[in-house]
């Protein structure tokens, strides 16, 4: 039987948009190793060729090292081959542009992952791509005039009809903008049911601030003012929605807040980056998802905000995470009602910090523990105190900060809350985790966070790394039954003696194989839980459970731990054991 062949115009130039860089050869990584991986790219279920492929290890920091990216072509009959790949953890993903891959999560991460071990000879690697769909049309306002330079916004529907704004990559963006014609066309689709819509949400709680003037008020495709009046738009592989045009509304002022930032204890005037603006309910508890951030004030203390919707809102100052100089504020509540609102005030203080250090247990070697200035410290908001709005939730980030030279780290600029604190070692290291945090001497649980109450200095906290070279190997079989093609799982390891120390994880890869780094020697519980993705949403709720309930448990002590096998069974029933 022949070989069909599917040939994909490929530009170069378009291509090399698309990935960011040129696609000519393979590109060593900096540490060639002696591994090999190849296979097979498919469109269509025929063989595509001329593809770009990409080998990115995990790790990598974003965007990555250019040289730490493998890259090839795919031959004329769609093959592909990487040679000297060093071992370790890749993600491996073809890319042509107005295509996408049914490997790809909703978190955002492409491709297939893949644990190369060293020498090893990595066959029959098969990636697919399918022709995205098309949505087109044009925007005009109540004139016929096309509206130009308008962002466009589309919002995918989940299987129970919730919907979260879709947003493909940050080298297309220019296809959500309306040309010179007010027409715009966005490419490169996965399947699923999409809202399109333009303009500023105006629904109450939503907290919608603009930096412009004048603003269109929300309206969906066709000329809908609301979400459960929108008609759905059905995109399939290859399929062109067309003629999705839409009719803005006549635009409106936004309303004006006007203000002054000063120092609490001498009523100078402070410039700040940005405000934190809050929805709140009339009897002034916040809004689930209400919160928006406007730009600071000037250096005479003044600023100006415009708000899209009228009704309550907190305003308050959140400082940088590493600013040694940051300052914070309590919410100040202000209404709008039918104007513009003026002589809003408000009275900043001193931020709270965190300060310890870092240190690396498990090894003495001089090349990692000179490392521990290439590891940075995150952290956001468990949840923030307020005097006035109550412990008010927030899923705030903060500014990610450096480890110095001798592991001395300060996280500054922090608002009285609740700080979670995570560790991400340099890229280049691998087998470095995090065992435990402590503070004063004494473990946190890994749910902990640390309680910074108000310009207060908290001092003491130690984030105890280990570095072990041992891993865990195991391999996930599904018996049965099966599970759609493309779900995917991350395996974790939990230290049975250790409850203070971090849970390990990693990715199962292509193959059903996966490898969890860095564990030091003792007794670990191996689970598994399926990565979000649009197979994860269809799994019944018995196979989710099932599938919770796995653990094997292994002992790390040698080299080379025995594997462990996770086994799902889907033709158990619920119950049995």
């Amino acid at each position: 039987m022949s070989k069909h062949k599917i040939t994909i115009c490929l530009p170069t130039l378009l291509l090399s948009l698309h990935l960011g860089y040129p696609i000519l050869a393979q590109s060593g990584a900096p540490k060639p190793g002696t591994a090999t991986v190849s296979g097979r790219v498919t469109a269509q279920s025929e063989l595509a060729r001329g593809v770009g492929v990409v080998m990115q290890p995990q790790q990598q920091s974003h965007p990555p090292s250019p040289s730490a990216v493998l890259r090839v072509k795919a031959d004329e009959h769609g093959r592909f081959r990487f040679t000297g790949v060093a071992a370790g953890k890749y993600t491996i993903s073809a890319f042509a542009p107005g295509y996408v891959s049914p490997a790809d999560d909703l978190m955002g991460r492409r491709g297939q992952n893949l644990n190369v071990a060293e020498g090893e000879n990595v066959e029959n690697v098969s990636l697919e791509i399918k022709r995205g769909g098309v949505i087109a049309g044009r925007l005009t306002d109540s004139r016929g005039h096309p509206v130009v330079e308008e962002t466009v916004t589309l919002n995918k529907l989940d299987q129970s009809g919730n919907s979260n704004m879709y947003w493909i990559n940050d080298q297309y963006n220019q296809m959500y903008l309306t040309d010179d014609r007010g027409e715009y066309r966005i490419f490169g689709l996965p399947e699923g049911r999409y809202l399109v819509s333009v303009g500023q949400e105006q629904k109450p709680g939503s907290a919608g601030l603009t930096w412009r003037d004048l603003f269109y008020p929300r309206v969906y495709y066709p000329n809908a003012t609301s979400k459960v009046e929108a008609k759905v738009i059905e995109v399939t592989e290859g399929s062109e929605a067309t003629d999705i045009d839409i009719t803005v509304p006549d635009p409106k002022k936004p309303y004006s807040v006007y203000g002054r930032v000063v120092d609490a204890d001498t009523g100078k005037p402070v410039p700040v980056e940005e405000f934190t603006v809050r929805a709140l309910t009339q009897d002034g508890k916040p809004i689930g998802g209400g919160t928006a951030i406007g730009e600071g004030s000037g250096p005479n203390g003044e600023f100006h905000l415009r708000v899209v919707t009228p009704g309550k809102y907190a305003l308050m100052v959140n400082a940088d995470g590493g600013d040694d100089n940051g300052f914070i504020s309590e919410p100040v509540i202000f209404d709008i009602i039918e104007g513009d609102v003026t002589g809003v005030e408000v009275k900043v203080r001193q931020a709270g910090s965190i300060s310890g250090a870092v240190v690396i247990e498990g090894t003495s070697d001089p090349k990692i523990l000179s490392k521990l200035s290439q590891i940075k410290i995150s952290s956001f908001y468990r949840s923030i105190k307020s005097t006035l709005t109550g412990r008010m939730p927030i899923a705030a980030g903060i500014a990610d900060v450096k480890v110095n030279a001798d592991g001395g780290f300060r996280i500054s600029g922090l608002q009285p809350g609740n700080v979670f604190i995570q560790v991400r070692p340099s890229p280049d290291i691998r087998g470095l985790t995090v065992a435990r945090i402590e503070r004063d001497r004494v473990g946190l649980m890994a749910s902990d966070g640390v309680d910074v109450g108000a310009g207060t200095h908290v001092t003491g906290v130690r984030i105890v790394m280990v570095y072990s070279a041992r891993a865990v190997r195991g391999e996930v079989k599904v018996v049965g039954g099966a599970l759609p093609a493309d779900l995917k799982f991350s395996a974790t390891a939990r230290r049975v003696d250790q409850p203070t120390q971090a849970l390990l994880s990693a990715d199962v890869d292509a193959r059903g194989q996966f490898l969890i780094e860095g564990a030091p020697p003792g007794e670990y519980e191996i689970g598994l839980f399926p990565r979000l993705s649009p197979y994860s949403e269809r799994l019944a709720p018995q196979t989710l459970r099932l599938i919770s309930s796995l653990k094997e448990r292994v002992v790390v002590a040698g080299d080379n731990p025995q594997p462990v096998v996770l086994l799902i069974d889907l033709s158990r029933k619920e119950g049995n054991q």
